[in-house]
Formats: structure tokens, C-alpha cells, sequence
């Protein structure tokens, strides 16, 4: 007889989820928001005629204020590492890239006064919302919830951004309104 005791395999390290503090998440927010801190434009360019079917300049503070929070929420979870998410290096990527977008909007559209990249800015950040949904759609369900509100939201000023485009010049490419009022 052996004098030998069981031991049980060792433990598989497992995942251990993502614990985050509340001032990354909001150091993030403010660096990305700081040039629409400080451009406040009302209107790109002297004559410039916002689309009968914009909503109110109060709208868009309160709204992107809400959808940061979602995408701030939804990015948290995707870089979860207990999350198996197949696709999360180029979701980390599209989500950058929306990212570089949103806080260079201010700029393409108050500072150059260009409807045409103001236009372009907001339907690429509507494309890479739904690719971006779509790759994390199978895997974190939850996390494409989270995005809908952003397809929402950036489909109908895709639609807004591209008839402000139509119905003025713009400075910075040197048109014409394309489709008069």
C-alpha cells in the first residue's frame, strides 16, 4: 500500500470580469467632447439654412450626452475579457474609429463649415454602427441592445446630413447648393 494523497486537477484559471472605476469612462468622455466644448458654433457659415427636418439645437446636446453613455457602456462590456466575443479586435477598431468621428465632428462641421464632411462624418458613423452591431450581434446580444439607440439615432441624422448638404453651399469644397429651397 502507498501512502499517496488525491489531489483534484488544478483549477483552470478562469476569466475574471472587467471591474472598471467611474473616472476612466468619464476622463474618456471629456477628452473626446473637449473641441465641441470649446466650438459652440450656431451655424457652420454665415447663411447657412438648417434642414426643415432637424430637430431644435437642444436636441443634439441631450441626445449624444445619452448615446455616449450607451457606447461608453456598450465598449466597457466588449472589452470585458470574460466576454467570449469573437470579432473583438475589430469591434475595438470600429468603435475607435466611430469614436475619432464623433469628436472630430465639431471641427469638420463649425470650425470648416463643410455640410458635404459633416454629411459624410455622420453617415460613416451610421455604417460602422450597424457593421458594428452585426459582428457583436451572435456573441453579446446585449451589447448590440445597447448600440440600437445609435442606429437610431444616426440613421435619421445620416438623413438630416445629407439634406443640409443638399440645400447648402459649402465653403470649404467651394459648392453650390445642389438642391435649392
Amino acid at each position: 500500500m502507498t501512502d499517496t494523497t488525491h489531489r483534484p486537477a488544478a483549477a483552470q484559471p478562469t476569466t475574471v470580469p472587467l471591474r472598471q472605476r467611474w473616472w476612466p469612462p468619464l476622463l474618456f468622455w471629456v477628452v473626446v467632447n473637449i473641441w465641441g466644448f470649446v466650438e459652440r458654433g450656431a451655424q457652420p457659415f454665415a447663411g447657412h439654412q438648417p434642414s426643415p427636418i432637424q430637430p431644435p439645437g437642444w436636441v443634439f446636446p441631450v441626445m449624444w450626452f445619452t448615446l455616449n453613455v450607451f457606447q461608453i457602456w456598450g465598449g466597457l462590456r466588449l472589452i470585458d475579457p470574460a466576454r467570449p466575443i469573437r470579432h473583438r479586435r475589430a469591434l475595438i477598431g470600429l468603435q475607435a474609429v466611430t469614436w475619432v468621428i464623433y469628436a472630430t465632428f465639431s471641427a469638420v462641421y463649425f470650425t470648416l463649415g463643410s455640410p458635404i464632411l459633416a454629411a459624410g462624418w455622420t453617415v460613416g458613423f451610421f455604417l460602422l454602427t450597424i457593421l458594428s452591431i452585426a459582428l457583436v450581434l451572435k456573441d453579446a446580444p446585449s451589447i448590440a441592445a445597447i448600440w440600437l439607440p445609435l442606429i437610431l439615432w444616426t440613421g435619421f441624422a445620416s438623413v438630416v446630413g445629407v439634406h443640409n448638404a443638399l440645400i447648402n453651399p459649402d465653403p470649404l469644397f467651394g459648392t453650390v447648393a445642389q438642391w435649392p429651397r
